[in-house]
């Protein structure tokens, strides 16, 4: 990366890393994402009767949407790291969640 400072270049040289627990969660969530879409389409071409296996495998995105989170969350705690990944992957882990749990409450009702 370089800075302008006046008519000199300065190049800043760094130690800094993405973590590679929040790429995984990032990678998670993309994953859980693009499921929860494909189990929607599929419910809804079968217009709700789609069994329980769909129900099943809802689950199982939301549980690795839960890990996502972990994972993101526990990446603030390191030092020297980017910053990028672990907020991307809390972001998308956190709307999985609560879209998976507005789901399942509209379910039961």
């Amino acid at each position: 990366m370089q800075v302008r400072f006046g008519s000199r270049k300065k190049i800043q040289f760094t130690d800094k890393t993405h973590p590679a627990g929040g790429i995984l969660s990032v990678v998670i969530a993309v994953l859980s994402l693009a499921g929860l879409l494909a189990l929607c389409l599929v419910s809804s071409s079968e217009k709700g009767n789609s069994g329980i296996l769909a129900g099943v495998f809802g689950l199982l995105l939301l549980l690795a949407g839960i890990a996502g989170f972990v994972m993101a969350a526990k990446c603030y705690k390191k030092d020297d790291i980017y910053m990028a990944t672990p907020a991307l992957g809390t972001v998308l882990n956190g709307v999985l969640i609560l879209f998976c749990l507005l789901l399942y409450i509209m379910g039961a009702v």
